[in-house]
């Protein structure tokens, strides 16, 4: 299945001011929504995502006018999901297919409010094959008997499109099962599969990035996790939508609204926070519509058929 962006509706030029022209509703949904949660299932290892993400609470508690945000950063995509289908999270950052999946559990109850966007404004990402800068893979067709690594089973990059292209050739079957790699390896996040293809515990790993010049790599490379020069690329996929910030579609349309406005407007309404959640990987946040994600929804649907 090939995705397009043709679908996507997407604007940075809007601003909060824009947003915020909606009439007040009777009550405010501040009051019923005085703590929230925001989660981001982040493919970068766990101290790192933290540390980035930590000043996006104070940013959003004060844009937002509530009483307490509260942060939660995991790797664990499944948890995330489960999370915001619970209630626990009430806004988070997903790949497009978990949120084919959390549209799908939740029977539609969720939309995209932001979306990131790329430092050089690429509104979409490519997921990639990463080895190491010395190895003799060269193409697609070396990595027969070698091994690959995988983030988790729900990374629209690490594995949900990947194993779609392997499948596609006759690689990898409908049970995961592999008659090409030697063995397919679950690391666990993004970083843990550069790290191995750098320590030689693996030949390969899927990954993601913007371009060449921005991505995955170039965050770990600034926080120390790999150097530059120790990797290299083999493959890349076309473009395909970047992750949104999604919520609940039933929440009251004000508050949405004020979560899209907060999240464009934060590197102009608090550029030291933006500083720090936005290095080496971000250029800003934008709008996305819902219709971007719709060729996910039809894969996540179609391996629902398949089980």
């Amino acid at each position: 299945m090939k995705l397009s962006l043709a679908a996507v509706a997407f604007s940075v030029g809007l601003t909060g001011a824009a947003l915020a022209q909606a009439p007040a509703p009777a009550q405010d949904w501040r009051q019923q929504f005085r703590h929230i949660t925001f989660g981001v299932a982040s493919g970068e290892n766990q101290q790192d995502g933290n540390l980035r993400w930590a000043p996006m609470a104070p940013y959003l508690q004060r844009c937002l006018g509530i009483e307490r945000v509260t942060i939660r950063v995991s790797n664990d995509y499944s948890a995330m999901i489960e999370a915001m289908v619970q209630g626990d999270v009430h806004l988070a950052w997903y790949g497009p297919a978990q949120y084919a999946i959390l549209w799908d559990l939740t029977r539609g109850d969720v939309t995209p409010v932001a979306v990131d966007v790329s430092p050089q404004g690429d509104m979409g990402y490519k997921w990639n094959i990463i080895v190491r800068a010395d190895s003799p893979i060269r193409t697609l067709e070396d990595l027969r008997g070698r091994s690959l690594g995988w983030a988790t089973p729900t990374s629209t990059s690490g594995y949900v499109l990947p194993m779609q292209f392997f499948r596609e050739r006759g690689w990898v079957d409908e049970r995961g099962q592999t008659n090409f790699f030697s063995r397919l390896v679950q690391t666990g996040s993004h970083d843990n599969g550069m790290v191995s293809v750098v320590q030689g515990r693996i030949d390969a790993t899927t990954g993601w990035y913007y371009s060449p010049q921005s991505g995955a790599h170039i965050r770990a490379a600034g926080s120390g996790t790999i150097k530059l020069e120790d990797i290299r690329f083999i493959h890349e996929s076309p473009q395909i939508p970047n992750a949104p910030f999604t919520t609940r579609l039933s929440y009251p349309a004000p508050m949405r609204a004020k979560m899209s406005e907060c999240l464009i407007n934060m590197r102009w309404s608090d550029p030291q926070a933006w500083e720090t959640v936005s290095r080496n990987v971000f250029g800003g946040f934008g709008l996305i519509s819902h219709e971007a994600y719709e060729p996910f929804i039809a894969l996540r649907q179609a391996e629902r058929r398949r089980r």
